[in-house]
């Protein structure tokens, strides 16, 4: 009788348990369902990596689709490896290295560039005279003067590994800057980033190199370096021609306005063609020939969209030229600047959104024309800490041209700094710029409530 009764409070027992169980089952099965039915379609699809131009690839050391190992902090970290891309056109150099870049301290490159000149490759290294100095020469004085920047980026020149420019030097490879030889430096900076192998391959970067702009800080594992972007032009003699002239007028020491005048130049590549021009410009030049003046040339034909992340942004002729446009019915106009400029006096955050900052006593001179309809699709977009929001120089026109280079969209860039910039007129390419700058837009802080130092215009 006893075990009858224990046979029957079992089955009763593991009847309840299996009730149970189909019950959690089932409400799993319906979170699941519910789940899928009211997720964002934006997260069903995985971003996929978008096909290149083989005459013209592009790379962003913020890309969400791809990965690699950061050869300094020594762990596997989202974007492009934009060192490698240069290390990889080094090693396949024959004849000739030619490399002009404002600061200059990647050893990684510096191993890449004496291996070359050991196997016969003649290799020039170009930077501009404030960096040009190994970590030795430094002073206690210099150091106890330097601002916060500067103090910061001598810190983590003491943490590479090595030092690049005496790796460079101790194997007799010759690097010239802006002063060398009698130069006639002028008032602004050598700040371009390009690369020419064997007079056929042109590499064209907005970073420096550093770990900073390209990797990250060695003191900030959250750091994933400056957002910056780079274009790789394979095997074509006419576009390396260009550079290759550049690059001869500094080393010949003419830099600044000192060299000749140089005029646009346009050249088929691939799916469109890419249009060169270097600055700076004379004052004396008539401002539609300078480099400010052809972005706002290019930004008058546009009909439909018009997308920005640029260092620095304070010209007029470009910010009039925009706003017109404005005017003229483009309304998908988006603008994103660096935080640390963004809110600065001659910001043409400013124009854009209508309003003009506050008086000082530096500002007396600072323009300042608002657009006769604003807009809020302005701001700064926000980043690793640690890292810039923004360091790339570009900007998307009608989803098919692309504005890049090392050009700073200022009166700096146009008339005091050797600059490269570069017109891409090419669908595939400007798709990747896009992606860029939607990853930028998607981080921002937007409209008037980002300029605390705002107030109508008198």
């Amino acid at each position: 009788m006893k075990t009858l009764l224990y046979v029957i409070t079992s089955e009763k027992r593991n009847l309840k348990l299996f009730r149970r169980a189909i019950f959690l089952l089932l409400l799993l099965i319906g979170g699941i369902v519910l789940v899928n039915i009211f997720k964002p379609a934006s997260n069903t699809k995985l971003l996929q990596a978008l096909p290149q131009d083989p005459a013209v690839k592009v790379y962003f050391n913020h890309n969400p689709v791809s990965s690699y190992e950061d050869p300094y902090r020594h762990f596997t970290r989202k974007g492009d490896n934009l060192e490698q891309q240069i290390m990889d056109g080094i090693n396949q150099a024959n004849s000739t290295v030619d490399l002009a870049v404002m600061e200059f301290r990647l050893p990684k490159v510096a191993e890449a560039l004496t291996l070359a000149h050991k196997r016969g490759v003649k290799v020039r290294l170009l930077i501009d005279n404030k960096y040009n100095k190994t970590l030795d020469k430094y002073t206690q004085e210099e150091i106890a003067r330097m601002n916060r920047h500067d103090k910061h980026a001598y810190e983590e020149l003491k943490r590479y590994p090595a030092d690049a420019l005496a790796m460079l030097r101790s194997h007799g490879i010759e690097i010239k800057d802006d002063t060398s030889n009698g130069a006639t430096q002028g008032s602004g900076l050598m700040h371009h980033k390009f690369v020419v192998i064997d007079g056929k391959t042109t590499i064209i970067s907005s970073g420096n190199l550093t770990t900073s702009d390209l990797h990250g800080d060695f003191g900030n594992f959250e750091s994933r370096g400056n957002p910056n972007n780079m274009v790789v032009v394979p095997d074509n003699p006419q576009v390396a021609k260009i550079f290759t002239h550049e690059f001869n007028y500094m080393w010949q020491g003419l830099f600044k306005s000192h060299k000749p005048k140089r005029y646009p130049v346009t050249i088929p590549v691939g799916l469109g063609t890419i249009t060169v021009n270097f600055s700076p410009a004379s004052k004396k030049d008539d401002i539609a020939t300078t480099s400010n003046g052809i972005i706002a040339s290019y930004l008058q034909q546009t009909k439909k969209s018009v997308h920005i992340a640029v260092f620095v942004y304070s010209d007029q002729k470009i910010s009039d030229t925009l706003g017109s446009v404005h005017d003229q019915g483009v309304k998908d106009i988006k603008v994103l600047i660096d935080p640390d400029f963004f809110r600065q006096a001659y910001s043409k955050a400013y124009d854009a959104m209508g309003v003009c900052p506050r008086p000082g006593k530096k500002r007396s001179l600072i323009k300042v024309k608002p657009w006769k309809n604003p807009i809020t699709s302005v701001g700064f977009p926000t980043g690793f800490m640690g890292d810039r929001g923004v360091h790339s120089k570009m900007a998307i026109l009608d989803e098919v041209l692309v504005i890049t280079g090392s050009h700073n969209w200022s009166n700096s860039g146009n008339y005091s700094n050797d600059e490269t910039l570069m017109f891409i007129q090419n669908p595939t390419v400007a798709a990747h710029y896009e992606r860029e700058f939607s990853r930028l837009y998607q981080t921002a802080q937007l409209g008037l409530k980002t300029l605390s130092s705002a107030q109508k215009c008198k």
